[in-house]
């Protein structure tokens, strides 16, 4: 590099997808993006996608080890192999509208008005993190508390905790359709209340385990 050049930093490629009744999808990050637009277009579609990433199905029931870190949960137990960068979920994106003739129009640029993701979690100064152990010694350790309190509802398993009839705060727990903010849906008309500090996730997660008569070992680290 030429004395007194600067090298500017390359702006990230966002993908922005448009459904066919007008809703548009366009977070700060591929992934998030990706992973909405899966939700929208629904599990119940996802066994007729054909696409792969590094030989194996791009969309799983299973977290592949090799690949822990880059397994996304999406809905309903599925997981997106998330090792990819924006150029290939602009890709992917296109392939799974033609597969399943959806009509998206799907794009990928770097100056699109980028929306405010309601999943994400909200940053706290400590970044605490949760640790779930199964009996069967199975864990489930996440990039974040929120990606772990979801991952751990899957696994018990929505419609079983549904029947519970539990609730937090004065509101069910998992509802048919979205009642208050501090929800995510979990599946079709299925949606989860999520607290806002990770401690009250885990306190939640032990009420619900121990109304399923599962015995989780929960950690904050």
């Amino acid at each position: 590099m030429e004395d007194g050049q600067i090298r500017s930093r390359a702006k990230k490629r966002l993908i922005r997808v448009t459904f066919p009744d007008g809703e548009v999808i366009c977070y700060n990050n591929a992934t998030s993006t990706m992973i909405a637009a899966l939700n929208k277009i629904g599990s119940d579609k996802f066994p007729a996608i054909n696409l792969e990433l590094c030989h194996l199905p791009l969309l799983s029931k299973e977290i592949y080890p090799q690949y822990k870190e880059w397994m996304k949960p999406v809905c309903d137990g599925w997981y997106l192999n998330a090792q990819s960068n924006s150029d290939n979920k602009y890709l992917q994106l296109r392939s799974i509208s033609d597969q399943l003739s959806l009509g998206l129009v799907v794009e990928l640029g770097t100056d699109f008005e980028t929306q405010v993701n309601p999943n994400k979690e909200k940053k706290s100064r400590t970044k605490d993190k949760l640790l779930v152990k199964f009996p069967d010694g199975e864990f489930v350790a996440n990039d974040s508390a929120l990606d772990t309190y979801l991952e751990t509802i899957w696994k018990l398993g929505v419609d079983d905790i549904m029947r519970k009839h539990l609730t937090w705060g004065d509101k069910d727990l998992i509802t048919t359709s979205q009642v208050a903010n501090g929800q995510i849906q979990v599946g079709e008309r299925r949606w989860v209340m999520v607290p806002n500090m990770t401690k009250d996730k885990a306190k939640l997660l032990s009420v619900v385990a121990a109304m399923l008569r599962i015995n989780l070992e929960i950690t904050i680290i």
